[in-house]
């Protein structure tokens, strides 16, 4: 091959390659997504922050009368809120199990009604630092005496643990009772649901903490019994839910969370809320090796 041909040749192939990187670049312009705006993003260029809720006492109270809000994390988001120079818009009530679905259709860029973390919220949901942590108990009904001082004996095909579906309690009977038989409810039933189901004799037990419980037997007294009273078989961090990848409004929770634990915010919120009873909301997570 001469001087000529070889220079003719490799000009066809530069040529080629050109145009082929020119078309690959056009096909990558022409396919790649446009970069979408992040939750951080959204609420600083629109200096507010869109906060979806649960009516549950005292986390997040509603007055009946009024619609007025109050509540634990009602006034903590608020606080949030104003450290960072945001406003906080109460946008929505929805339920424990359809957080997720204001998150992806863009109505909410955070649940701020108090959220245990669990395996089934974590494939779509990001939680913040714990604000404090909430002990978790197991109920039976009043009159039951067949756990009293051994509630490993639930953990028999005999006995039915009722639960939430994709709710933390879920997590609660797989890991302690697999073998117990599931008496599941949906989300939209509502807690409720599993208290009575324990009282109906439907079920044998169910996890649930403390305040809950209190609040269930205001009107229903003498129906339900802690049989680990002493010892709580859980302690789950209450959080602030995000959507799956919003790490940079995580950091920036995360860090007022920490100085509302640092200067006292916290434990004064709950013990304006709670009084005397704020001894049933913990600070540190304590883990206990037996059952």
């Amino acid at each position: 091959m001469n001087k000529r041909d070889f220079l003719k040749i490799f000009g066809v192939s530069v040529l080629a390659g050109s145009a082929g990187s020119l078309i690959n670049k056009k096909e990558v312009s022409e396919t790649a997504p446009e970069d979408k705006e992040t939750a951080l993003e959204r609420i600083t260029r629109t200096g507010k922050i869109r906060c979806a809720y649960a009516s549950y006492n005292p986390m997040l109270i509603i007055d009946p009368s009024t619609g007025q809000k109050s509540g634990i994390f009602f006034d903590l988001i608020n606080e949030i809120g104003k450290r960072v120079g945001l406003d906080v818009d109460w946008s929505e009530e929805v339920g424990y199990g359809n957080i997720n679905q204001g998150f992806v259709t863009g109505r909410y860029e955070i649940f701020g009604g108090g959220l245990w973390p669990s395996g089934n919220r974590a494939r779509n949901t990001i939680f913040s630092e714990a604000l404090f942590y909430d002990p978790i108990s197991v109920f039976v009904r009043a009159n039951d005496t067949r756990f009293d001082g051994d509630l490993k004996k639930l953990n028999n095909p005999k006995y039915k643990v009722t639960y939430t579906d994709a709710d933390a309690t879920q997590h609660m009977a797989g890991a302690l009772f697999p073998m117990a038989k599931p008496i599941v409810t949906t989300s939209l039933q509502g807690i409720a649901e599993e208290m009575q189901n324990v009282v109906s004799g439907k079920a044998d037990a169910t996890f649930r903490d403390l305040i809950t419980v209190e609040e269930y037997a205001k009107h229903n007294p003498n129906t339900l019994k802690n049989i680990s009273p002493d010892k709580p078989v859980f302690m789950y961090p209450l959080t602030i839910g995000f959507n799956e990848g919003e790490y940079g409004l995580k950091t920036l929770f995360d860090t007022v969370i920490f100085e509302m634990k640092d200067d006292g915010t916290i434990a004064n919120t709950i013990q304006k809320y709670m009084n005397e009873r704020s001894h049933l909301f913990f600070y540190e997570k304590i883990e206990y090796k037996e059952f």
